[in-house]
C-alpha cells in the first residue's frame, strides 16, 4: 500500500479520536452545566437553555473541526499520491539515463575525490564541500518541509553503499548477515516513519512510491578488496582524526567501492551514504560526522545482537538528526542514555526504534534524501 495512503489512514484515525474527545467533552460539560443550574424558576429555565445552546455550539464546532480535518486529509493524500505517480514515472526515465551516464559523470567527479584523499588538504576540501552542499540541501528543501508539516509527504529516496572492511590479515571484520540485519531495520524505520525509501547504490535500480519497504539481501553489501590498518579498523569518533590519514583512508575506500555515486557526492544532490563496518570504535557502536558522506558501524556485533538500530542511528546523524533524551522516549532511534540527564538509568530501546514527526521532517530535508 502506498506510504501516502498508510499515513492518511493514521491521520484519519486521529481525526476520529479528536472528534470523539470533542463530543465527550461537550457531553461532560453539558452534564456539569445542567447539574450546577439553580433550582428556582425562572433561573433554572434560563440556565438550562444557556447550557443547551452552549452544547449545540460545542457539538457543531466539533463536527466542523472534524469535517475540516477529514477534508484536509483527503486533499493532502490526493496531492501526495499524484506526486508519487509523477516521481515514479520520472524516476524510471532518470534512473535509465543516469545508469548510463553516471559512470562518465563519476569519472570526472572522482578527480575531485582524489584531491580529497590528500591528508589535511583533502580534508579541508571535503569539509568545505560537505558543509556547503549540506546547507544548500536544507535550504532547497524548505518547501518540502512546509508541505510535510501540513501533511504532504510523498516518498523520497536515500541511497546507501555498504562496505565491510578487511583486517590486517585480510579477514572481513563483520558478517554479511549482520550488515543485512542492521540495514533492514533502518530500511523499515525510515520508510514507516518518514516515507523515505532506502535503496542500494547501483545502476538500473527502479523503485515506486506504491510499493512497501525494500527487502535487503547480501547483494547490498560489499567487502573491501584490500586490507586496512588499525587507524581505520579501530578509530575513535573524534572529528580531529578525520583530518589525517584516517579520513583520507575512508575517502579512498568510498571512491573505490562506491564509484558510481561520485557525481552525486560532488553535486550534493542525492549524495549516497557509504556505511562502513569497522572492527571497533572507541566507546561507541557507531560514528558519523555530519559533513562526511560516510559513517561507520562497529563490526563486532553478532547475531542476535543487542543494537539493530545502530546503522539507522548513524544514518540519522548524516541526515541532520542529533541525539535525543532517552527519558522522553526510550524507543526513539536517536535516544541516548544520559543525553539530558547524566544520572538517568533508562536505557534506550535499541530493538524497536522509531522516529518522531519532527525527526522525519529533518531527515527529509537532508541532501542525501531526494525525490530523484
Amino acid at each position: 500500500m502506498p506510504g501516502c495512503v498508510e499515513w492518511a489512514e493514521q491521520r484519519h484515525e486521529q481525526c476520529g479520536q479528536w472528534a470523539d474527545q470533542g463530543y465527550n467533552q461537550c457531553a461532560a460539560t453539558a452534564d456539569q452545566g445542567h447539574s450546577s443550574c439553580c433550582t428556582w424558576w425562572p433561573c433554572s429555565m434560563v440556565c438550562h437553555v444557556v447550557v443547551w445552546v452552549t452544547n449545540i455550539v460545542c457539538v457543531a464546532w466539533t463536527w466542523i473541526s472534524n469535517f475540516v480535518c477529514v477534508t484536509w486529509n483527503i486533499t493532502t493524500t490526493l496531492v501526495c499520491v499524484i506526486w508519487d505517480i509523477v516521481t515514479t514515472v520520472v524516476n524510471a526515465v532518470l534512473v535509465t539515463i543516469t545508469s548510463i551516464l553516471g559512470w562518465v559523470l563519476s569519472a570526472f567527479a572522482a578527480i575531485v575525490e582524489l584531491l580529497e584523499m590528500i591528508p589535511y588538504v583533502g580534508s579541508i576540501i571535503r569539509w568545505v564541500l560537505g558543509v556547503l552542499t549540506s546547507v544548500l540541501g536544507i535550504l532547497a528543501n524548505v518547501p518540502d518541509l512546509i508541505l510535510g508539516a501540513v501533511g504532504v509527504r510523498p516518498e523520497k529516496l536515500l541511497r546507501v553503499c555498504t562496505v565491510i572492511l578487511r583486517d590486517e590479515n585480510g579477514q572481513p571484520v563483520a558478517t554479511p548477515e549482520v550488515a543485512v540485519s542492521l540495514l533492514q531495520t533502518a530500511v523499515d524505520v525510515y520508510k514507516r516513519d518518514a516515507n523515505v525509501r532506502i535503496i542500494p547504490l547501483r545502476p538500473f535500480h527502479y523503485s515506486s512510491g506504491f510499493a512497501g519497504a525494500e527487502t535487503v539481501d547480501e547483494s547490498w553489501v560489499a567487502t573491501d578488496g584490500s586490507n586496512s590498518g588499525a587507524d581505520l579498523l579501530d578509530h575513535s569518533c573524534d572529528p580531529s582524526g578525520d583530518w589525517g590519514t584516517t579520513g583520507s583512508g575512508f575517502q579512498l575506500r568510498v571512491t573505490r567501492n562506491c564509484f558510481f555515486g561520485a557525481w552525486r557526492r560532488l553535486a550534493g544532490y542525492g549524495a549516497p551514504l557509504t556505511c562502513f563496518f569497522v572492527r571497533d570504535i572507541q566507546n561507541a557502536a557507531g560514528c558519523s560526522l555530519w559533513v562526511n558522506d560516510f559513517n561507520t558501524t562497529n563490526g563486532a556485533l553478532r547475531l542476535p545482537h543487542p543494537s539493530p538500530r545502530t546503522l539507522g542511528h548513524e544514518c540519522g546523524h548524516s541526515c541532520n538528526l542529533v541525539h535525543r533524551c532517552v527519558d522522553e522516549d526510550n524507543r526513539n532511534m536517536m535516544g541516548t542514555q544520559g543525553q539530558c540527564n547524566p544520572e538517568s538509568a533508562t536505557p534506550p530501546d535499541r530493538v524497536n526504534p522509531r522516529m518522531n514527526d519532527g525527526q522525519a521532517l529533518w531527515v527529509r530535508m537532508s541532501k542525501h534524501v531526494t525525490y530523484f
